[in-house]
């Protein structure tokens, strides 16, 4: 996600060379906690299912529940808080919210929590859930009230200090170390897992039972989340010995920040619409497959959790390598609305792939990396070129906040479908080995979201071609 600050007349190129590329590092440190939080739980499924009793339905409203303070509007209202406080307000109180949610997750997953006499009173009185799980639902929920806006933020920081000057680069150069968060999460979280699982035979009246895997490593696993959200924190510090651009602005520049009625002006804007709706389309068909991919791995091709969650990571080192070239070609060619088509229709291709053919799963993963480089980078520059630049945090407010309307709902689908198609499989059965789940009919779903996204994506370009036209197509600095 991206933004620009609206700082008004202090906003320059930035030719402070260093400086502008120190600033940049931060704020991307910044993020990479929250993309680590957000990822590390998808290898963990099959060990919450093991040691927390949980469900496919349970763990998609805990992926879920991330998303829902945004569909009460946080995220727009943190891009007005933004636009109106400033970055550094804004974005110390919604780092230290992801701090909190995150250490509050690891809590609900920890033993020290399960033995306590505040988890047996808790146990089944909401929805039936379990206390832990309880607990780790309202960690993903604050978490959520800050996870997407501090994304706001640090493009805010990207556009202002890159202005007309490398800023698909930039962006793209973001989106790897944001990525290199989703990398480390899935991996680490695997390998602790992977590496502490072990077989347990149960015990009945009547002789020995069966075979049980067990994670005793799932709670390591979410501590380490919590600490990595807490290194953010100081990330954010850094950035603001920084940027001082916010402290030195000018009266002038404070007096043309963001106004209620902008919000008007933005839904009258056809390419922001497209745009928003790509944007919703394409984010809600590979985040919420991420969090279920390792699962998907484990039971289409029967990989052990911790290959499994590596081969996931491959569709994050495809985009470390894809994305910053993606983003140097767009500052030299441009063919932003093009991009984004290719993009959508390589990730149409890639569920199909996965869902019914079994070819070698490293293939449809690198292409989905290769589609997770190309949209990206080409949408997020191409916003300020939408946007006037005073509306440009409330513009990427919401469309953070529109896209998580699928982050929220498509997971819960995506459990609830695949709970439906696979009759008689429980749990309990997926992990004593007696039965697996079968996603065809969910990546089905997904290819049919991604459609949707393409069919915005080419109206996005049919745009272009018109007197209206934006300058979408053409190379950073040459604008209609």
């Amino acid at each position: 996600m991206t933004a620009c600050e609206s700082c008004g007349s202090t906003t320059t190129s930035h030719k402070h060379g260093w400086l502008r590329w120190a600033v940049l590092l931060a704020m991307s440190l910044v993020v990479f906690g929250g993309y680590y939080v957000y990822d590390a739980i998808s290898p963990m499924k099959n060990a919450m299912e093991s040691e927390l009793s949980i469900s496919p339905s349970d763990f998609g409203w805990l992926v879920s529940f991330y998303a829902l303070p945004n569909l009460l509007g946080i995220t727009l209202l943190g891009g007005i808080l933004i636009d109106k406080k400033g970055i550094r307000f804004a974005g110390m109180l919604f780092v230290i919210t992801c701090a909190v949610g995150a250490f509050i997750t690891a809590l609900g997953g920890s033993n020290l929590f399960a033995g306590s006499r505040l988890a047996a009173l808790m146990d089944g009185k909401i929805f039936g859930w379990s206390a832990q799980l309880q607990v780790m639902i309202l960690g993903r929920f604050i978490f959520g009230f800050g996870g997407e806006i501090i994304i706001v933020a640090q493009n805010k920081v990207i556009s202002r200090w890159f202005k007309d000057e490398e800023l698909a680069l930039a962006f793209g150069l973001n989106l790897v170390i944001c990525r290199l968060g989703t990398i480390a999460a899935l991996s680490f979280s695997s390998l602790i897992l992977g590496h502490s699982a072990q077989y347990i035979m149960t015990f009945g009246p009547d002789g020995p039972g069966t075979m049980i895997l067990r994670y005793p490593g799932l709670p390591t696993a979410l501590w380490l989340s919590s600490i990595i959200m807490l290194l953010s924190v100081g990330a954010f510090f850094l950035y603001l010995t920084l940027d001082r651009t916010e402290v030195n602005r000018s009266p002038q520049a404070k007096e043309d920040a963001f106004q209620l009625s902008d919000i008007v002006k933005l839904l009258k804007s056809r390419p922001f619409i497209y745009i928003t709706i790509l944007c919703l389309t394409f984010y809600s068909t590979v985040f919420p497959f991420l969090s279920y991919a390792t699962d998907i791995l484990i039971n289409k091709y029967g990989l052990p959790v911790d290959r499994a969650g590596i081969y996931t990571s491959i569709v994050t080192w495809a985009t470390i390598l894809f994305t910053p070239l993606s983003g140097l070609m767009i500052d030299r060619f441009g063919k932003r609305s093009s991009l984004m088509i290719y993009g959508s229709i390589l990730l149409i291709l890639v569920h199909l792939t996965i869902g019914f053919t079994t070819i070698n799963p490293i293939i449809p993963m690198a292409f989905l990396g290769l589609a997770f480089s190309l949209v990206p980078a080409a949408m997020w520059p191409s916003v300020p070129m939408i946007v006037d630049e005073k509306k440009l945090g409330t513009a990427y407010g919401l469309m953070a906040q529109i896209q998580c309307l699928g982050l929220w709902g498509v997971p819960i689908l995506m459990g609830l479908v695949l709970t439906a198609t696979n009759k008689g499989v429980t749990a309990r059965a997926v992990t004593a080995g007696e039965a697996s789940w079968d996603y065809r009919y969910v990546m089905l779903m997904m290819a049919a979201i991604g459609t949707v996204g393409l069919v915005f994506a080419i109206l996005l370009k049919r745009g272009e071609r018109s007197k209206h036209g934006i300058g979408l197509e053409l190379p950073s600095g040459a604008r209609k």
